[in-house]
């Protein structure tokens, strides 16, 4: 019909408008131009394009994907149109979680700016404990371990094997640490003022391969991906290899999503790929019952962890020239010691991560409540605080995620 024609014309160009026109030109143009050049001069052509200093608006990939959620939702009849402009850029422009998410989608969101909400309704201590321990991720952990990060991964060729092992497990620390302590303080902000924000990080380490790593991993993207990109290729439902190919490319774009860079590109997909043949074993499974035992169930979170780990060094490298050196070091039994600092500033983060997985699996997914009476509970955040403020690093390092 003529007016579902307008509707699918309205979508289109709302999604070239954000695609195309917001996020291709700010944060691709340079990335294509650049490999257009290179590839015009192979093959001997003059015709070069300029690259542009374009400065990247704060935020960009988060609120251009939630501006799309809300046109194919409207598009698909799941949410009303919503009539009030300034809701509606509320929505896009929700300050807590706006530079570095989690993503909001439309459906989630925009019923609650209906809802009336009273001072004494707000959860005060849920928001403030959040706050608190994505204040303690990010600047305690995260901050602490950065410059460890950046000297091994800015000089590969200067460490050995442990010490390029050591580096890529902290770096998946820190990205973890910085990038769910900011969801975690963008959670309890938006608590403090009457919305609640879907979760974004759920002990991803206690993944058992990398499908389930990926459930409880950056959630929001993962779920605006399958539901806007995935689904819309068909999914599961148009065959094996169509099916396969969906994860594949599903997870391409979220490589490519989170930079202009081979780099990025490659690492979205290997996991694409992962994801793949992972689904292939789990159908195997189904059909030959389960492949190995269940005891052998506690050495898989391990085992999934440090291939996230060795994967994400492609994520982390400044070049695939260092990405290169990186991985000859991991696998050529090579020397390189670590300071003494370095080594003691990695195994406490370690160790609190490990021990955080632990207890939020405990408190979270089993259901083990530990209820502290309030003069309690706000003396340890004081004490917490107190100790934060003597640990927290001087040279403070933005949000990794504010660059994507």
């Amino acid at each position: 019909t003529t007016e579902h024609k307008k509707k699918k014309l309205f979508l289109f160009g709302s999604i070239f408008l954000n695609l195309v026109c917001i996020l291709g030109f700010f944060k691709y143009y340079n990335f294509f131009s650049e490999n257009l050049n290179w590839l015009f001069t192979f093959f001997g052509l003059k015709v070069l394009l300029p690259e542009l200093k374009i400065v990247l608006p704060v935020g960009i990939s988060f609120f251009t994907f939630q501006s799309m959620s809300y046109t194919i939702d409207v598009y698909r009849g799941k949410i009303p149109v919503e009539k009030s402009f300034l809701k509606f850029a509320l929505y896009v422009s929700f300050f807590p979680q706006l530079v570095a998410g989690p993503i909001v989608v439309a459906k989630d969101f925009l019923p609650q700016l209906y809802k009336e909400v009273y001072l004494e309704n707000v959860p005060f201590r849920v928001a403030i404990r959040y706050f608190t321990m994505g204040y303690f991720k990010k600047v305690i952990i995260s901050d602490n371990i950065a410059p460890i990060v950046d000297i091994i991964f800015h000089n590969p060729e200067n460490y050995g094997t442990f010490a390029s092992w050591f580096g890529a497990t902290l770096f998946i620390i820190q990205i973890y640490c910085d990038f769910s302590g900011y969801s975690d303080m963008a959670y309890g902000s938006a608590l403090l003022l009457g919305y609640e924000l879907p979760e974004n990080f759920r002990m991803p380490f206690l993944g058992n391969n990398f499908t389930e790593l990926w459930r409880r991993w950056h959630i929001s993207l993962s779920s605006w991906l399958r539901e806007y990109v995935y689904f819309s290729l068909g999914g599961s439902r148009l065959g094996e290899w169509r099916h396969k190919f969906n994860l594949f490319f599903t997870m391409l774009l979220a490589g490519l999503w989170h930079g202009a860079n081979w780099t990025f590109v490659i690492w979205g997909g290997i996991q694409g790929i992962i994801l793949a043949v992972e689904s292939s074993f789990h159908k195997y499974q189904e059909r030959k019952g389960k492949f190995f035992p269940n005891w052998m169930n506690i050495f898989f979170p391990f085992l999934t962890f440090f291939g996230f780990v060795f994967i994400g060094t492609m994520f982390r490298a400044e070049s695939l020239e260092k990405e290169w050196i990186m991985l000859q070091n991991m696998f050529s039994l090579s020397n390189g010691a670590l300071r003494p600092y370095m080594l003691r500033t990695g195994i406490f983060a370690i160790l609190v991560v490990g021990i955080g997985h632990i207890s939020g699996y405990f408190l979270y997914e089993k259901g083990r409540q530990i209820s502290l009476p309030f003069w309690l509970e706000f003396c340890c955040l004081a004490l917490l605080i107190l100790i934060m403020s003597l640990f927290t690093n001087e040279n403070v390092t933005p949000f990794i995620y504010f660059q994507f």
